[in-house]
């Protein structure tokens, strides 16, 4: 047994474990399906990549500060206003998971999560700012889907009502300004479900004769590529059938 991998191992299991910690704030509202602290991580992670002004060394060091910023709660869990923990233990708690995680790896990469933990909570660097506002405004993207998919009006305002002036950077205020403005419209957009996922997967792949639109590197690729298509349609009708 290698020790050095066994560390890289249980981190990774801990990692792991942010897939199966859930948002706190969603489930005390009653949202269905609600989303992950690893969930939440991704897609900030995506959004550093689409801040149109930023050097792409900055948003490298936003990537990984989006991707290291919850990590903790995969320890210590999503600890928020409403379980009554001042904000010096919340630091506190975290801090001491950290440590343990990141004693799990080598030293220097251990050392780089670490400082990349400590320059998110700290908020001095501007990419530190910049992925602050993303952490809200994903948080608000979120309660934007959750009011769409439950289709029960804006049973969310209060995440509204309560982060909206917290957005600091002009690039994210602007990305805010249309989410509002969309949720205030009432506009529709069609987000991605089970329930349309057969219609999605006939529009990519298939032109109006049923014919396969790409020209895969061999006959046998494409075989398995129909295959996986069908096993995966024959799940969701499957899925559609005991849920009726």
């Amino acid at each position: 047994m290698n020790a050095d991998l066994d560390g890289l191992l249980e981190f990774l299991l801990y990692v792991g474990q942010a897939k199966r910690t859930f948002r706190t704030g969603w489930v005390l509202h009653g949202v269905e399906k609600v989303e992950s602290v690893a969930d939440h991580m991704y897609r900030m992670a995506v959004m550093s990549l689409l801040l149109p002004t930023l050097s792409e060394e900055s948003k490298v060091r936003c990537m990984k500060l989006a991707l290291v910023h919850d990590l903790a709660e995969s320890v210590v869990g999503d600890l928020t206003e409403f379980d009554g923990i001042p904000k010096t233990e919340k630091r506190r708690r975290e801090t001491e998971a950290m440590l343990y995680l990141t004693s799990l790896l080598p030293a220097d990469v251990g050392r780089e999560i670490f400082s990349l933990f400590n320059e998110y909570a700290d908020q001095k660097t501007s990419e530190s700012k910049f992925v602050k506002d993303l952490d809200i405004f994903d948080m608000l993207l979120q309660a934007y889907e959750y009011e769409k998919l439950q289709s029960d009006g804006e049973f969310l305002e209060d995440f509204f009502t309560g982060s909206v002036h917290n957005i600091k950077t002009d690039i994210v205020k602007q990305w805010l300004k249309q989410l509002m403005d969309c949720r205030a419209s009432g506009e529709q957009f069609q987000l991605p479900t089970d329930s349309n996922l057969n219609t999605m997967l006939k529009h990519i792949l298939y032109d109006e004769q049923g014919t396969f639109l790409y020209n895969f590197p061999s006959s046998e690729l494409r075989s398995k590529s129909n295959l996986c298509i069908s096993t995966k349609t024959n799940l969701v009708k499957s899925m559609k059938h005991h849920r009726s």
